[in-house]
């Protein structure tokens, strides 16, 4: 029994220390300070306290020890429910979160509903304002077009004609076909310029409206510039470009083209040569150009252009030919002409310029 005992008391100093120690941490002195005299008689002291406290304790009953477990059971058994008491109230308040989840989604639907239901109305008041504003815009547009093309302040009251020479006026507003007391507003100025430029003499045509009631015909006419043999004694007009401009009897004071592949006499007024004829245009400039500064102009009748290669000049008046070649070093061959002419006044004869060797040969 002595043993049994002894063990016992063993046991129990084993968990009285056991359980004291838990205390000795939490009686822990403080951090250690410079060392004196009188704290080390305190750490001492101390030291004893721990001893008789442990001392003391292994003396003790297991009652104690009985009771500190039960009181550790109790507290577990109570942190437990605690525990359990969490869960309850965890598990309550996931139900409330899933219902306040549910809520909030009803709002958000619902301000999204209100959000759409805006966004909608937004989009057809700004339809109907484009419509109104649509409405008016044409509303006003109409208005003004009625009040321009009823209103008799617009109607033509007069037709100007500039640069006529060649064509009358009257006939440039005859070929318009403009009426004075029309609405200036109706008449079409491109119908007005194709009609006007119908005529052979017209080049280029300009029509503006003067508000409130004045038509400006501005027109640029064409001038002719040689004369092509037609039947019956005639002389068909040519300008620069090679409009054919009118067939007339009157001989004008300008050279006559011979040698021409169109045959002028199915030609309208207006129409134009054949290109193979308009390709020695160019060069009929030049020689015109260059007799003009030569103040040889008036002597010249005819200009044959049947061969680009060699030109013939004729000088009716002078009874002279001259065969000019093709147009390279055209100034310098002008500057011969002039004295082949006073050289040989009274003389008929051929100038030959076609060739290195320039001379005049005379024919009896």
């Amino acid at each position: 029994m002595s043993k049994k005992k002894k063990q016992e008391e063993i046991d129990d100093e084993d968990i009285i220390i056991g359980y004291n120690s838990k205390n000795v941490k939490k009686d822990n002195p403080p951090k250690k300070k410079k060392a004196k005299t009188k704290p080390k008689k305190k750490k001492e002291t101390n030291e004893d306290e721990e001893e008789i406290i442990i001392g003391y304790n292994s003396k003790g009953s297991r009652k104690e020890s009985s009771t500190k477990k039960k009181s550790q059971t109790k507290k577990v058994n109570k942190k437990s429910r605690k525990d359990n008491e969490e869960e309850i109230i965890i598990g309550y308040n996931s139900k409330g979160t899933k219902k306040d989840k549910q809520t909030n989604k009803k709002g958000s639907k619902k301000k999204k509903k209100k959000q759409k239901s805006k966004n909608r109305w937004r989009k057809v008041k700004a339809v109907l304002f484009f419509f109104i504003k649509l409405i008016l815009i044409i509303g006003t547009i109409v208005g003004i077009g009625f009040f321009l093309f009823v209103s008799p302040v617009f109607n033509i009251s007069k037709i100007e004609v500039k640069n006529a020479s060649k064509i009358s006026e009257n006939t440039y507003i005859a070929l318009s076909e403009v009426q004075i007391g029309e609405n200036i507003f109706k008449i079409s100025t491109l119908n007005i310029k194709s009609k006007i430029e119908e005529e052979s003499y017209v080049e280029e045509v300009k029509v503006e409206r003067s508000l409130p009631g004045t038509v400006a015909i501005t027109v640029t006419e064409r001038t002719p510039k040689y004369m092509a043999e037609a039947y019956g004694g005639m002389f068909a007009y040519i300008d620069q470009n090679g409009y054919y401009l009118e067939t007339n009897s009157e001989k004008l004071d300008l050279p006559i083209l011979r040698g021409m592949i169109t045959d002028i006499n199915n030609l309208k007024p207006g129409d134009r040569i054949v290109e193979k004829d308009l390709d020695k245009f160019n060069d009929l400039i030049k020689i015109i150009d260059g007799v003009k500064n030569k103040n040889i102009e008036p002597k010249l009748s005819y200009i044959d252009i049947s061969n680009h290669n060699n030109y013939i000049l004729e000088f009716e008046t002078e009874n002279k030919k001259v065969m000019l070649g093709d147009t390279l070093g055209l100034s310098t061959k002008m500057i011969w002409i002039e004295y082949f002419l006073k050289e040989n006044k009274n003389k008929a004869g051929i100038i030959h310029l076609d060739t290195d060797d320039v001379y005049f040969a005379p024919i009896e």
